[in-house]
């Protein structure tokens, strides 16, 4: 504790002036300078009637501070090394001179109190920053829903800095049109069999009657044995079964099925994507319900510098035989591939999904847009319906899985940047730099 007092001393002295007040940054020369620190903050644990749920409040505390670039928060191990949690009758003066000891000049103490799924927080922001009114505040803060830590949280961060937090989207957040019009994928009622989607393998995904009023539906088995299932879809693959004759393959619910590990996926054809445009997936399911991805991709055969496993197959290579040819040879043989299978060559780049909730013994029915903000990014040249049972090991049905384009949409939206500051997008196609013993030979 010594030591992590005397580190903070120093600190101190290099980033506060004399008045305690931050010291200003030197001018940078880049025009994205990060911004001024306008509070060093230190957020001690809440004193509560369960240590665990004062500490976790204090710690989305000092998540949501550290997203805001103009503050410097310190961190959690830092702060329980140097205090206990503090309750709201702490002596002020005990707090400003620990404030001061973690070279801060804002600090969150307070009291939470936790009853079931009900959560109070008292909590006293004290703020040595010249010009702070009172130096500071203490208000009372409270949630009773499930996330009610990471919302009292939320709520009080948004008292200290005066704006509503970011929310991410929620389901139900834009209202569903009345009319969705035609869908653009094929055949998302299955009444056509396999047309537009993948053929069922009959061992884990089958195409059936459904129950009266339904037509064909699309049911899922997840409890698989793990092993012999992943040996099989390789071999369908290469074209070494047949979905006609599948083998058989042993029930299992443990976590070493294919369930607990990879889960199982059943995929549409592609679809050509609109830049800017918004989406809305809708499906009928029954069961556990899993996930329904939307995942974008974009070409990526001018980058490629390999053949896919199946690829190699077709031409009776091996991955060392093909690294063994020429340069020109290889690179001629990925265009053919190309040429013939274009399909091969896109790389995922963007990726959505809804978590179908409600289900049970009765069908259910979900709908809801994509992206939730903003339009499609212009990188995304294809999409594909990606149906995704996993956990628990069950039979999952499905019905019904449409994809629309906004029909209220006139023309196209901006795509709405990532917040992570720094953030490189899946799928980011980088060209590797040569060095001076890189050079390609001729």
């Amino acid at each position: 504790m010594k030591i992590c007092i005397l580190t903070a001393l120093i600190l101190s002295l290099l980033t506060l002036g004399i008045s305690g007040e931050p010291a200003s940054a030197a001018p940078s020369p880049t025009a994205d300078k990060p911004p001024a620190k306008l509070a060093y903050i230190a957020v001690f644990d809440l004193l509560s009637n369960d240590p665990k749920a004062g500490a976790s409040v204090a710690d989305r505390m000092r998540l949501r501070m550290r997203r805001h670039r103009q503050y410097d928060v310190v961190d959690r191990i830092t702060m329980q090394e140097a205090s206990p949690p503090l309750g709201i009758d702490t002596d002020r003066e005990k707090v400003v001179k620990l404030t001061k000891q973690l070279a801060a000049n804002v600090a969150f103490c307070g009291t939470v109190t936790e009853k079931g799924q009900s959560l109070k927080a008292v909590v006293r922001c004290v703020d040595l920053r010249k010009g702070a009114k009172n130096g500071g505040w203490t208000k009372t803060f409270s949630d009773n829903t499930e996330r009610r830590h990471g919302l009292v949280a939320r709520y009080i961060v948004e008292a200290f800095t005066g704006k509503d937090e970011w929310v991410p989207p929620q389901y139900g957040d834009t209202p569903v049109p009345k009319n969705l019009g035609r869908p653009i994928n094929i055949n998302g009622s299955f009444n056509a069999g396999a047309k537009g989607w993948e053929p069922a393998d009959n061992a884990a995904t089958f195409l059936e009657p459904g129950p009266k009023g339904r037509g064909t539906i699309l049911r899922i088995r997840t409890d698989l044995q793990r092993a012999p299932y992943i040996e099989y879809r390789r071999k369908l693959r290469f074209g070494q079964a047949d979905p006609k004759n599948p083998p058989k393959i042993g029930r299992d619910t443990s976590f070493g099925s294919i369930a607990g590990l990879e889960g199982v996926h059943y995929r549409s054809e592609w679809i050509k994507a609109t830049t800017g445009w918004q989406y809305w997936l809708a499906a009928d399911f029954k069961g556990p319900g899993g996930k329904i991805f939307v995942k974008g991709f974009r070409e990526a055969a001018s980058v490629a510098d390999g053949l896919p496993e199946s690829s190699l197959a077709r031409l009776g290579m091996t991955a060392r035989q093909f690294s063994n040819l020429p340069e020109k040879r290889r690179k001629y043989l990925i265009d053919q591939e190309a040429k013939k299978n274009p399909d091969t060559f896109r790389r995922e780049c963007y990726r959505w999904y809804i978590n179908l909730s409600g289900g049970g013994k009765d069908w259910a029915h979900m709908v809801e847009v994509f992206p939730p903000r903003g339009g499609l990014p212009k990188n995304v040249q294809w999409l594909r319906i990606d149906i995704y049972p996993y956990w628990p090991p069950a039979t999952y049905y499905y019905d019904n899985v449409h994809l629309y384009k906004d029909p209220n949409q006139k023309v196209p939206k901006a795509e709405q940047q990532p917040r992570t500051p720094d953030y490189s997008k899946p799928g980011a196609i980088r060209e590797k730099a040569k060095g001076p013993n890189e050079q390609p030979k001729k």
